[in-house]
């Protein structure tokens, strides 16, 4: 009878591996966030990256990484301030138990004015913010944004655009222009792209041919051993009775 208890235990195992997040180290994986959300940046400008664990969260203590070498902040907040060339790369993080999280990346700029975007690759439905930065902030005016050589929008003065609900036709080169002490400048074009939403596919679906198969096997097994125990059952009230009608009778010899 104890065998059979390896069938439940079994299945209990393949029941916990269909679970959402099991087996997956993305729930260990970290994330890194900027503050303002620009990845290009001009010489000088400041920004702050946050490291946030898989409760959203930011995390107690942080191993920073940039271009993989270890810096020596371990809060959870990075804080770039005035950043130089040198501070352009790769950025990762992680907790002490934790594996690395995906890399975000920063690039520093020695220009008078560029286009700065939220995100550079966009998954169509979603939104990005795009604006005209001028070096340590200076006043901008006559401000106009370009998509693909064509302008989309004119300020006298300098405001941000929010795009909505993109398509993939809001892929493109984005640009844009003004004045700064009156003198006219162009931004270097930033290439974004809006991505079709993949085929929603469950990341455990192998395991959704799996646990089936793991529970009809489970299944089998068990039935086996119910049908086997129930043989050696009937055997043994056989050799029972077959016992019992050998005892000799009373009085007899």
């Amino acid at each position: 009878m104890p065998a059979s208890m390896g069938g439940p235990a079994l299945l209990w195992l393949a029941l916990l591996l269909s679970s959402p997040g099991v087996m997956s180290s993305d729930t260990l994986k970290p994330t890194v966030s900027m503050n303002p959300p620009w990845n290009t940046i001009l010489k000088d400008d400041s920004v702050t990256l946050t490291c946030t664990g898989n409760n959203s969260l930011e995390v107690d203590s942080a191993v920073w990484l940039h271009n993989n070498t270890t810096l020596q902040e371990t809060t959870s907040r990075l804080d770039i301030n005035k950043a130089q060339i040198q501070d352009s790369g790769e950025y990762r993080c992680r907790e002490n138990r934790s594996i690395l999280s995906d890399p975000v990346y920063l690039t520093v700029f020695t220009e008078w004015l560029i286009l700065q975007a939220s995100a550079n690759v966009v998954m169509e439905g979603e939104s990005f913010l795009i604006r005209c930065h001028s070096w340590k902030n200076l006043r901008l005016t006559k401000v106009t944004y370009y998509k693909d050589g064509i302008p989309i929008k004119y300020w006298y003065e300098n405001f941000n655009i929010s795009i909505s609900n993109v398509t993939t036709k809001n892929s493109g080169n984005y640009s844009c222009s003004g004045q700064i002490q009156q003198k006219g400048y162009t931004s270097k074009v930033l290439n974004i792209i809006v991505k079709k939403e993949p085929t929603k596919q469950n990341k455990y679906s192998g395991l959704q041919f799996l646990i089936p198969l793991v529970v009809v096997i489970l299944f089998a097994v068990d039935t086996g051993l119910f049908i086997s125990t129930k043989q050696q059952l009937t055997v043994l009230l056989q050799i029972k009775r077959t016992r019992k009608n050998k005892k000799p009778e009373p009085g007899k010899n």
